[in-house]
Formats: C-alpha cells, sequence, structure tokens
C-alpha cells in the first residue's frame, strides 16, 4: 500500500462526524473523538479519519453483536493489530481500496487513549510543532513512499518523542 500524505482537507471533520454517527448507533455509551492528523486544521495527512471510542472496557464492549453490527456499517475488525495491548482494538474501512477510516476502541482512562487526545490537543495549539511535523511526514512519505510499514514505524518513533513534550504541555495546563 503506498503512502500518500495529502494537503489537508477542510472536510475530514464532516468525515468523522459521519462517522461517529454510525459508531454511536452501535455503542451509544462510547465517547468518540476524531484523533490523528486529520483532527488537526491545517496539517496534511493520510486520506484516513482516525478515530478514537472510549469505553469503560474493551473486551465487554467488543462483543460479537458489535462486531458485527460495525461490520455492517463496513468496519473490519483487526484483532492482531494492537494484540498485545488488552485496552486497545483496531478496526479500519476500507472503501474501493481506500482506507477511509482507522478505528481505534480503548479503554478510557488507558495511557493509550489520553495519550492521544493530549497529542491531537498539543499540536492544534502549537502551529510550530505543526509545521515541523507536517515537513517530518512530508519528507518520510516522499522516502518511503512504497513501503507503508516502514513508515509507519519510523513515524512512530518521531510521535514517541514529540509525545514528551505534549505531555508536558498538558502537565502545564492542569490546574
Amino acid at each position: 500500500m503506498v503512502v500518500d500524505v495529502v494537503p489537508y482537507d477542510p472536510g475530514w471533520p464532516l468525515r468523522f462526524r459521519r462517522t461517529r454517527d454510525q459508531i454511536r448507533q452501535v455503542l451509544p455509551g462510547a465517547v468518540i473523538e476524531h484523533v490523528g492528523s486529520t483532527s488537526v486544521p491545517g496539517l496534511s495527512s493520510k486520506d484516513t479519519i482516525d478515530v478514537a471510542v472510549g469505553v469503560e472496557d474493551v473486551d465487554a464492549a467488543l462483543t460479537p453483536g458489535v462486531v458485527a453490527a460495525l461490520a455492517g456499517l463496513g468496519f473490519e475488525h483487526r484483532p492482531e493489530s494492537f494484540a498485545d495491548n488488552l485496552d486497545h482494538a483496531f478496526l479500519h474501512r476500507i472503501v474501493a481500496g481506500h482506507r477511509t477510516d482507522h478505528v481505534h476502541l480503548m479503554r478510557l482512562d488507558s495511557p493509550t487513549y489520553t495519550d492521544r487526545l493530549i497529542f491531537r490537543d498539543y499540536l492544534r495549539a502549537s502551529p510550530a510543532v505543526v509545521a515541523e511535523y507536517q515537513e517530518i511526514k512530508l519528507h518520510l512519505a516522499a522516502e518511503l513512499a512504497d513501503r507503508r510499514g516502514e513508515y509507519v514505524d519510523r513515524k512512530a518513533t518521531i510521535v514517541g518523542s514529540m509525545m514528551r513534550d505534549a505531555r508536558a504541555w498538558a502537565a502545564q495546563r492542569v490546574p
């Protein structure tokens, strides 16, 4: 699969709201947030909406009936993704060969869920960091266009180092 980072699309928030509303029909008690690069105005991204779905218990929420209902909406559960994290399940939706949505079902109070929100909010509040992150992503996408797995791994390393600053930023905001 090719890595294609595109300029920010002002239609991404609407796409998120449509996806959120579909998921809410299946998981009405979940907290559903737009995360990832498509949630940051002005930031280039792969054209895939990242959705964080916060629940009290991932196993209890991801029943066979819920998996089937989400599959009916086009979401495929990928149990091998994040298999080492019991607080994180992953689904994706592919339409006409294009990954349209990544859904991360996570325990609400887990570090994984919290970190996604912190990183999003940090980027939204930090235009200089967004510019730096965008430059890195565009460079990696050009260098690794035909090696998606390597792109994802290298970007994860960079995000990991940026998370230290994001957590420090978030800690300063807490009253």
